[in-house]
């Protein structure tokens, strides 16, 4: 057996997958990608037991595919990096657990697995639910939420992504119990119900790796416990977060009168530089909406103070909040149009952002007590 393969393609084949592979696992072989042979093509795939990612490889015509073998992932994917460019890789077996990578005169020994241990995630036998999106769909919504998603919270559900897909909408909201994202597009699939998943973060991220900046139609499927996404030459599955997510809608406030809009970048700018004076645990920022004007202002423990005035459109009594500066900086990273309008009901009431003249998409953020 030998496999041929050019620097270029192996390379761009690793860098879709390398993500999911850690070069110390409880088990070795999840260190380790899987060549396989499937319906005449060459795959390679990696999997931490949560999420599996695979890739089509184009192998050169000189190439004899005749069995599946597993080599350490990060170790390979750094030999090919470092070999020079346009080199040829020589991939065959030379005693049983040992493989041998050759390019012109260098040469590495490799250890290898068993092909057979590798633990493959396969959905075709889960009543699952298949349908079409548009992958620039699904990055506009992982773009808009996931920083919102929590990290290693004893809250499970938290730390993913939900996501509800109907006949007329796909939406994505993530939360970490401090502030909330949400974000939409319509949709003309046809569906008989609703389907909801919690994507667990790493599975986010991940599947949102592989797929490039073109825009191309995913096929998905969504069992109870996993989701597949396949791409041209990508397929992701990640398994799915067992729990209730919490009742979002009841976060997002509906009496919020006071609108103030503001533009993004200002308003972005002045947050970060007062945020270098606000408290480093904390990261708390103070704004009075005033008259046409918004004041942020921030101390620390060393009793250093700043203070920014920008200009807002509002008219109404003055209202002061304080909010983590980190939160609100990731909104207006989110928003993508010019002004941002900001409603709040009083001065202990959680803030909704949005975008102008945009309803796709709504924040929420958590009022702080400085």
């Amino acid at each position: 057996m030998k496999l041929i393969i050019t620097k270029e393609n192996i390379i761009k084949a690793l860098q879709k997958i390398i993500g999911v592979v850690e070069k110390r696992q409880t088990m070795p072989i999840l260190s380790h990608v899987l060549f396989r042979k499937k319906e005449n093509i060459c795959e390679v795939v990696a999997s931490d037991l949560e999420v599996q990612l695979s890739s089509s490889l184009i192998l050169e015509k000189e190439s004899d595919f005749s069995q599946n073998i597993t080599i350490p992932g990060r170790k390979l994917f750094d030999i090919s990096k470092g070999l020079p460019d346009n080199s040829i890789l020589e991939i065959d077996i030379v005693e049983e657990g040992k493989l041998q990578i050759k390019s012109k005169k260098s040469k590495f020994i490799l250890s290898a697995l068993d092909a057979k241990t590798f633990p493959l995630m396969d959905i075709d036998n889960e009543n699952s639910v298949n349908f079409s999106i548009n992958s620039n769909d699904y990055k506009k919504i992982v773009s808009r939420t996931s920083f919102a998603m929590a990290q290693q919270d004893v809250r499970y559900y938290l730390n993913g992504l939900y996501v509800s897909l109907s006949s007329k909408e796909l939406f994505g909201v993530a939360t970490d119990g401090h502030r909330l994202a949400k974000s939409g597009v319509e949709t003309d699939i046809i569906l008989e119900e609703t389907v909801s998943a919690i994507i667990p973060r790493k599975g986010v991220i991940e599947i949102d790796k592989q797929l490039g900046e073109e825009s191309q139609i995913l096929t998905a499927a969504v069992s109870k416990n996993h989701l597949q996404i396949s791409a041209k030459d990508t397929n992701a599955i990640s398994k799915l977060i067992d729990g209730k997510f919490p009742d979002y809608e009841k976060v997002i406030p509906l009496d919020a009168s006071k609108k103030i809009l503001v533009e993004c970048k200002s308003f972005k700018e002045a947050l970060i530089r007062v945020s270098i004076l606000s408290n480093d645990r904390f990261r708390g920022v103070r704004l009075n909406f005033l008259d046409n004007e918004i004041k942020v202002s921030a101390n620390n423990p060393e009793k250093e103070e700043a203070s920014d005035d920008i200009k807002a459109t509002y008219s109404g009594e003055p209202i002061e909040v304080g909010f983590n500066v980190n939160y609100l900086i990731d909104v207006l990273n989110a928003i993508k149009t010019k002004n941002v309008q900001i409603l709040l009901k009083d001065n202990n009431s959680s803030a909704l952002l949005m975008p102008e003249n945009d309803n796709s998409s709504s924040y929420v953020v958590m009022p702080l007590r400085i």
